[in-house]
């Protein structure tokens, strides 16, 4: 099996939905990041031979394959195949973890990856019909019951005893670090901007809040039942945004001069418990630590998808690592959750991490609606 690299990568601020992206079509924003990306490495964009895109809401502005979209509308040759794919949550994390298989395996050399989503333009639910259009058919309502987010993240709080004060502690605790991290310019490396009559619409994510406090927190009341956990504080945000990254093979990186900024390594994708679907993260950690050959005392930095507070807290109470190092410029809850994209921007982020502060081991893990975990495995030599 082939060595494969990050070697670019780039992501825009991500943007509440009915925000500063409000009018700029999704194809564009994945253009944008597909732009950046490619010119960092500062070779021919021909080069690019695949490309591989999750979206979630595959619908209206999402639609007709948005990855060959985007890439056309950047200007890039027509001969470079592109598809789009849904795995849920982990779509932009699957993108990128096909894109190490296809290199890995001699199929290709350099491939794009990337991920989008705009909830201003898409709304939540925009592919979930009703009736003749429901996405479950009775036959699979009587094997599982297929539970909205909404109830399967309470079930999932009741079932793992992560309590409304825990979950409001953690998402201030994202806020505030990502408020850092963009204070202190760890952002600065993967950020690239959308601009319309040469004025940037954004500069920095757009949900961060930086006077979060536990105090603001718990004057919410719960989102879902009344007794419930989740409020706006520790959930994940409606967001619009877009990021990409290329890989190369070993030999693709000597021949084009490209620098690494770290090795895939090891991916994974199970599956879990649908009416448990947060559990995702919790059984691909354990599959794809062992295929690796690593335990958590070998891995120096975690990305954890912030769908809500409840899975990482899951996480941190199942295994034995500091939240020190476990998303620690904030994720979903402070930077915004634009579905398809979520798992594109933490690998960007996690790789520009690694190199700046020259880091060993990552690990990336997700959850997916339906019962799904997503994981990859990042080195440094």
């Amino acid at each position: 099996m082939r060595r494969v690299a990050i070697v670019a990568g780039a992501r825009t601020p991500i943007g509440k939905a009915g925000g500063a992206y409000k009018d700029v079509h999704p194809v564009e924003l994945l253009s944008v990041t597909m732009r950046a990306a490619v010119e960092k490495t500062g070779r021919d964009p021909a080069l690019i031979e695949q490309i591989f895109v999750g979206c979630v809401q595959q619908v209206n502005n999402q639609s007709m394959n948005i990855g060959r979209n985007a890439w056309l509308n950047a200007g890039f040759t027509e001969r470079t195949p592109a598809f789009t794919l849904d795995a849920q949550c982990c779509s932009g994390q699957e993108a990128a973890n096909l894109g190490f298989s296809v290199i890995a395996s001699g199929q290709a050399d350099i491939v794009l990856a990337g991920g989008v989503e705009s909830l201003s333009r898409v709304p939540l639910g925009a592919t979930q019909g009703q009736g003749v259009n429901f996405p479950y058919p009775d036959s699979l309502l009587a094997q599982w019951d297929m539970p909205s987010l909404q109830t399967a993240v309470e079930a999932a709080a009741i079932k793992y005893g992560v309590t409304r004060e825990a979950a409001d502690e953690y998402g201030v605790r994202s806020h505030l670090r990502a408020a850092a991290a963009w204070d202190e310019g760890r952002f600065d490396d993967e950020i690239t901007f959308v601009e319309r009559d040469e004025a940037v619409l954004l500069s920095q994510d757009q949900g961060i809040r930086r006077d979060s406090s536990v105090e603001r927190s718990a004057q919410l009341s719960p989102a879902y039942s009344p007794d419930g956990i989740v409020t706006a504080a520790n959930a994940s945000q409606f967001s619009d945004g877009a990021a990409s990254l290329v890989l190369a093979s070993e030999d693709a990186c000597d021949r084009y001069g490209l620098e690494p900024l770290a090795w895939i390594t090891d991916t994974a994708l199970v599956g879990s418990d649908p009416n448990f679907m947060f559990e995702g993260p919790l059984e691909v950690t354990d599959s794809i630590l062992k295929r690796a050959g690593l335990t958590l005392d070998d891995v120096d930095r975690v990305e954890i998808h912030e769908a809500f507070a409840v899975p990482v807290l899951m996480w941190l109470n199942r295994y034995p690592y500091g939240v020190d190092k476990v998303n620690v410029d904030g994720a979903g809850i402070s930077l915004g959750h634009p579905y398809g994209a979520t798992g594109i921007r933490h690998l960007v982020h996690l790789a520009y991490s690694m190199r700046r502060e020259s880091l060993q081991v990552g690990l990336q893990v997700m959850c997916g609606g339906g019962g799904l975990g997503s994981g990859t495995v990042l080195r440094r030599d």
